[in-house]
């Protein structure tokens, strides 16, 4: 018999705070818990480089705030969205570090001062692995409409591109019985931009 168990992990919930004094305050917070963290040790460049643009981002609040302003808003905000990316790609670290040991997901997210996303009161389309109609295949669902890019792996390593679909849904066929699948999935925006890749939904094939 084909059977595969679904596990899932705790979700990193990003909380960007509008107010940019107090967004510089969150985005130190991430940067102190982040630092010499264990969990994130292969993360050691992407921290250090959300410590320069901090300073970057920094310096420039305080150009735009003092009377006369010595900067500019415009350059503000680069530094600001710099800043963002920077979080994000972390955030991205942080997710896969969780799903390796959802045992300890929730504490290894919190460690990095980032949220645990609550789950939602309504009955919102969620990522999902079930048993395809074929042994040996899996039915895949994204959370949001349209066109969506997938991929897998089996060591949260080394990920393989699967074929993209104009859906939230798509199936992914000959996969080895006894192996434990991730996947993951990105939506596929306007002008050719993409969001961020999703938590990972795991598959057991005995």
């Amino acid at each position: 018999m084909n059977v595969k168990t679904l596990m899932k992990q705790a979700i990193v919930a990003l909380n960007f705070p509008t107010v940019i004094s107090n967004f510089i305050v969150y985005a130190k917070a991430i940067l102190s818990a982040m630092t010499n963290n264990p969990h994130f040790a292969d993360s050691a460049a992407k921290v250090n480089k959300l410590a320069d643009d901090i300073k970057v981002l920094d310096a420039a609040e305080t150009a735009c705030n003092i009377k006369p302003p010595t900067g500019s808003v415009e350059t503000r905000n680069t530094a600001l969205e710099a800043v963002k990316a920077d979080i994000r790609s972390l955030r991205n670290d942080v997710q896969e570090t969780a799903d390796k040991d959802p045992d300890h997901s929730m504490a290894i997210i919190t460690s990095a001062n980032m949220s645990v996303k609550k789950p939602a009161s309504h009955r919102k389309q969620q990522n999902t692995a079930e048993d395809g109609a074929a042994e040996g295949s899996v039915d895949l669902t994204a959370e949001g409409a349209g066109p969506h890019e997938w991929r897998m792996s089996t060591d949260e390593k080394d990920w393989t591109p699967l074929p993209a679909s104009l859906t939230a849904k798509t199936t992914v066929t000959d996969l080895n019985y006894g192996t434990i699948y991730s996947f993951q999935n990105r939506r596929m925006l306007a002008n050719n931009e993409k969001s961020l890749w999703s938590q990972s939904v795991k598959i057991r094939i005995r």
